[in-house]
């Protein structure tokens, strides 16, 4: 056995990530990475909110401040009602209520963002009055300790702020505001951080609000800001900005001045359907993003949406990731996961996992008007994640975390993170079973981390199947890329003659089966531990669509008869990668260890460029190289892309490397994988 080459995947990435923005990034910025999970069981020392509900949270040097539509709070274990009316600040490591801080609104508070000396807070929402003054409604900057107006900064919105981010000495905020700052603005500006006054090098205007059954002025809804200062991503009821089409979502380069539309563009958000006619989600909402969120490290953010049950419209009740490094028109998400006709409210992305809180029941859970009309599943794939889930961040696919959050509610509607897990509020009082009303904590500790993936290198093990069903046993071989060694038998007790494929990922060996299962057992090289059922989570009992291949509507195949008849697999990048029998195409599903769920939607990776799937007889993965054999007992080499979120595809010339006719073997199996001891 050879040495393994190991890559070490998000989680890990994450851990040196976090170090980097504990020690760069501004107090109060949610831009915290995390290594691990958080834990399902929330802490015991947050305040309870006793009406109302949370619409934002900050945490800075220590504190954390809560702005919403509440009016009465309560230290934790306490009966004791404080008046606290729509922003309250309480200590971060006690839960203690903040005695002092005592700003007066006359109305509800949206939006916070932690001011650039770490002892003032920016608070934006619909209020009219500000301690007493009309002078500072709608926005207003307050001293963090007391709560008193700081009156050199006045922007004097003419209309509600819905978000707030501050960069160094910039406070973007987003509104259904025409004027702020002492200038016109239409839902954005760039205010300066001490005068209020508008950056006249951000003059954008958002235009063209959605015409929905409610009417709704123009809005720009939710923003956020990569942790260097160059992107702004926008989300809200526009169709187009500076006068190009952007619906819903679009990109600023705030990096430079004057500030300019970027060229990112994408049509997810709209669908124009056969005919001409543009599909929608759900026309009663004046728009159906709800939340955007930048990942720690500024690569990628993550969207989601309301919308109902659409299956023309794959955005409806969606959450997806989206590449922010490349700056082009007609962008497509990474990956697209779904509730099955839920809304999402809030997004929370820690390097680590992509937390998701709405009034979701599942997840995983693309609608199907196959199998049910107008029902919310749960679909084939669905599995159940109650107002709160966590994503794999490679695919999208739900981790084991369910804290179950019911009632569900309305659902989460703000998140923080912090360097020790992240504060979350809502307009519900249950979760994991315990009372925490309307707020709560989800510390890291105790929570899982996520161990990085294993992908073997060369040299190594080739172990393979014999197609004929003569031999019980595995068949092991070592292996450098160009030569094999000679077979010997490794009895593993297992009997290997309905085996379609099989791959070792973190000392665990998946084996399709003959029988359309997927099972699961330890391996170290020679002996397999017990086996174990992986769930499909009913993939294998009912039809679902396709609706992440462009232009077809055609239902996925069931996934029992795909395993049933596989002729090969291998996994890569969070993808499941396999062929099936005489089918010209290799597929993905998305595959995720931690929760070992398999992805409802399906992707085709490749149509015949370069490889003939129909006549696959084994395939495995190792060094960025697939080596797979044919029918004709060849064995055969080619270069691998590596193509993240399951567009993985041949490159480059397919070398013969053995067969009856090179070194006098037939390499066709029933399962073909590499392992590295």
């Amino acid at each position: 056995m050879g040495p393994q080459s190991i890559r070490r995947s998000l989680p890990l990435i994450a851990a040196i990530v976090a170090v980097t923005a504990l020690l760069v990034a501004p107090a109060g910025a949610s831009d915290v990475a995390h290594p691990s999970i958080v834990s399902e069981d929330p802490a015991g020392f947050t305040p309870d909110i006793m009406d109302g509900r949370v619409n934002a949270i900050i945490v800075m040097n220590g504190t954390v401040f809560v702005g919403g539509t509440f009016t009465t709070v309560r230290n934790a274990g306490s009966s004791s009602d404080l008046t606290r009316d729509y922003l309250f600040a309480f200590d971060a490591t006690t839960g203690a209520v903040n005695t002092s801080f005592r700003p007066d609104l006359s109305g509800k508070v949206e939006a916070l963002a932690p001011g650039p000396d770490g002892a003032s807070v920016y608070v934006g929402g619909s209020f009219g009055q500000a301690n007493g003054s009309g002078a500072y409604g709608r926005l207003v900057r307050v001293d963090a300790t007391t709560g008193a107006t700081i009156a050199s900064f006045k922007a004097d919105p003419n209309d509600q702020v819905l978000d707030l981010v501050r960069r160094g000495s910039d406070l973007y905020a987003a509104g259904e505001f025409t004027q702020i700052g002492r200038a016109a603005r239409s839902g954005l500006a760039r205010l300066d951080v001490n005068t209020g006054t508008a950056d006249p090098a951000l003059d954008l205007p958002f235009t063209r609000p959605w015409v929905s059954w409610v009417k709704s002025p123009m809005r720009v809804w939710r923003i956020d800001v990569t942790p260097d200062g160059s992107k702004l991503l926008a989300a809200g009821n526009f169709r187009r900005v500076g006068g190009e089409l952007r619906e819903q979502v679009a990109i600023l380069d705030v990096g430079q001045s004057p500030v300019t539309l970027d060229d990112w563009s994408t049509t997810f958000f709209r669908l124009t359907v056969p005919h001409g006619r543009e599909s929608w989600c759900l026309s009663l909402f004046p728009h159906y993003v709800r939340d955007v969120d930048i990942s720690p490290d500024g690569t990628y953010a993550a969207v989601v949406t309301t919308g109902a049950n659409f299956p023309d419209h794959p955005s409806c009740d969606s959450v997806s990731r989206w590449d922010l490094t490349m700056s082009e028109p007609g962008r497509h998400p990474d990956w697209v996961a779904r509730s099955g006709g839920d809304s999402s409210h809030s997004v929370l992305v820690t390097g680590a996992a992509v937390y998701v809180g709405g009034h979701q029941q599942w997840m995983n859970n693309p609608y199907n008007p196959t199998t049910c009309g107008v029902c919310r599943g749960p679909y084939p794939g669905g599995v159940v994640r109650t107002g709160f889930s966590a994503h794999d961040p490679a695919n999208g696919l739900p981790f084991r975390w369910n804290p179950v959050r019911y009632p569900r509610g309305k659902g989460v509607l703000a998140m923080a993170a912090t360097a020790k897990g992240f504060f979350f509020g809502s307009d519900t009082d249950r979760i994991h079973g315990e009372t925490h009303r309307k707020l709560a904590f989800m510390p890291l500790a105790g929570g899982v981390t996520v161990p990085p993936t294993l992908e073997y290198g060369l040299p190594a093990g080739l172990f393979t199947v014999s197609p004929s069903g003569a031999a019980h046993d595995l068949l092991a071989r070592t292996f450098d890329g160009t030569t094999a060694g000679p077979p010997s038998e490794v009895g593993t007790g297992v009997d290997w003659r309905r085996a379609r494929g099989g791959f070792v990922l973190n000392g665990q060996l998946y084996v399709g089966k003959g029988n359309g299962t997927l099972v699961r057992g330890s391996f170290d090289g020679v002996a397999v531990g017990p086996r174990t059922l992986v769930g499909l989570h009913r993939l294998d009992h009912r039809v679902a669509p396709i609706f992440q291949i462009p232009g077809t509507h055609q239902p996925i195949p069931r996934l029992s008869s795909q395993l049933a008849d596989a002729t090969g697999m291998f996994f890569e990048h969070g993808f499941l990668y396999y062929t099936v029998r005489g089918d010209p195409r290799l597929y993905a599903r998305g595959f995720t260890q931690e929760s070992e769920i398999v992805g409802a939607p399906l992707l085709v990776a490749s149509t015949g460029d370069r490889v003939d799937w129909a006549k696959v007889r084994g395939m495995t993965m190792a060094d960025g190289t697939l080596f797979f054999a044919l029918a004709d007992g060849t064995l055969k080499k080619v270069a691998w892309s590596g193509d993240p979120f399951g567009h993985g595809h041949p490159t480059g010339r397919v070398t013969t490397i053995g067969g009856p006719d090179v070194d006098a073997t037939d390499w066709s199996s029933n399962g073909m994988f590499v392992f590295g001891g």
